[in-house]
């Protein structure tokens, strides 16, 4: 079995101490959460850059356990999509070679579906007020299609913005990391 090195728990720690950072000041400005939620994201990304899974998931759990002391039911964004999406999709993203792209959109977008579900129906983190908006969509099934169409529209985008900016991390991550020993 292999063991932990430094290394590995100090990117890990790194990457997770911005995380939590990130969702703690997500909560307590929210005008900036999905910015923070971002940088969230990146922060549970900077392991990944070295493929450090098992160091990743331990990030995300203590960024998760510590972030929901602080903001509370806020704190799903991160755990739905900022955290397990951003390993689940760098593992996809790793092994495109065994998974066919097909597949991997299948997933994502079943994924976004149910991400979607959980923040519309489950909380009180999205609320659209389409009066508001003087937009009429007809029954409350049409009305939850469309905005699921543009939630899962997004969701793709943001997907791969996250895994150019996986591709794009791992030649940073690497040269700044090659002297730690």
């Amino acid at each position: 079995m292999q063991r932990f090195s430094a290394k590995k728990i100090a990117l890990a720690g790194i990457g997770a101490a911005i995380a939590l950072g990130a969702v703690i000041a997500s909560f307590y400005v929210p005008n900036l959460s999905l910015t923070f939620n971002i940088v969230a994201a990146a922060g549970i990304m900077l392991p990944l850059t070295m493929k450090y899974y098992r160091e990743a998931v331990l990030a995300y759990v203590a960024v998760c356990g510590l972030g929901a002391i602080f903001a509370n039911i806020h704190i799903l964004s991160f755990v739905l999509i900022g955290g397990s999406y951003t390993i689940a999709t760098v593992a996809m993203h790793n092994n495109r070679d065994k998974l066919k792209p097909v597949f991997a959109y299948l997933i994502r977008i079943a994924y976004s579906c149910f991400v979607f579900f959980v923040v519309y129906y489950l909380t009180d983190i999205l609320f659209v007020n389409l009066e508001a908006l003087n937009i009429s969509l007809g029954s409350a099934a049409i009305t939850y299609l469309v905005l699921n169409l543009c939630f899962t529209a997004a969701f793709i985008v943001y997907d791969i913005l996250l895994r150019w900016g996986y591709d794009y991390a791992i030649p940073i991550v690497e040269k700044i990391t090659r002297n730690m020993h």
